[in-house]
């Protein structure tokens, strides 16, 4: 029997009904013969899907359900076993459970859907940097910091990330280095200073970065600048957080960070006239 391919033309989440919609088109004798069933294709039986498309009077197949495992199941059905439905099978799932706050559950996906990465020799970079980087923050909500910085390195490493995936990693490695070094070690906390001041020069290009983190990152800054006895710097990077803070009326913060600024600000003080 004659072999065929299908194109996905698109893949998307019906928000008014919480139903998955899938869109596949059939391609021709002349893209199979090009080699286009190579390209993110899923494989299938040429006549059962002309009989499809006769019964439902089109040439694109729309299959809808209401959870990814019972899409899964339908596409296994509907075509051949194809691992690059499994692949996107596995990514859809470590997603759904990210998104669900199941972080161990979405590593165990997203390391799945590595594996069988690396099993298909695909040569796109940038998917295996996603994934990885999607590794690496489910690690970094389970506050497993060793990890965390593992697999954003190896993100970063392919050079091939989207720019919002690249600062988000060089913010995760940061803050990862700071708790990481727990004061202790000298190291950690200069790599911790590197990445977070590299995250905010990317982000004075594009500020792709929300308030909630640069407040994170302003305040380590504060922190690490004080541990090198560096006041004047601390007081910097807790005053652009106290402005952060008080535009987006967050109180309890905004006490904390004016008491610190004003204790900081004594101790120079202080300081310079004991040097009198």
């Amino acid at each position: 029997m004659p072999g065929g391919a299908f194109s996905v033309n698109d893949i998307q989440l019906d928000q008014s009904n919480q139903l998955y919609v899938i869109k596949l088109r059939l391609c021709n004798d002349q893209e199979i013969q090009k080699g286009f069933y190579k390209k993110k294709i899923f494989k299938g039986d040429r006549d059962a899907v002309r009989e499809l498309f006769s019964d439902m009077g089109t040439s694109t197949i729309v299959h809808e359900c209401s959870d990814l495992d019972q899409l899964y199941n339908h596409m296994i059905k509907l075509f051949s076993s194809d691992k690059l439905i499994e692949l996107d099978y596995l990514k859809a799932m470590g997603s759904k459970n990210f998104e669900n706050k199941n972080f161990q559950s979405s590593i165990h996906f997203f390391e799945r859907s590595l594996a069988l990465k690396q099993e298909i020799l695909s040569s796109d970079d940038r998917e295996t940097a996603e994934l990885h980087y999607s590794i690496a923050e489910s690690y970094y909500r389970l506050k497993n910091y060793h990890q965390v910085i593992d697999f954003c390195h190896k993100a970063l490493n392919f050079n091939s990330l989207l720019p919002s995936d690249i600062i988000m990693a060089h913010s995760y490695l940061g803050l990862s280095y700071l708790t990481k070094a727990d004061w202790n070690n000298v190291d950690d906390i200069s790599l911790a200073k590197y990445y977070l001041q590299k995250t905010l020069d990317i982000d004075s290009e594009n500020q792709m970065l929300g308030d909630a983190m640069l407040l994170d990152i302003y305040q380590a800054l504060a922190d690490i600048n004080e541990y090198y006895d560096d006041f004047n710097s601390a007081i910097d990077y807790r005053t652009r957080a106290l402005d952060i803070c008080e535009t987006n009326e967050w109180t309890d913060e905004s006490t904390e960070i004016k008491e610190n600024i004003q204790a900081k600000k004594l101790y120079i003080i202080e300081t310079e006239q004991s040097k009198t």
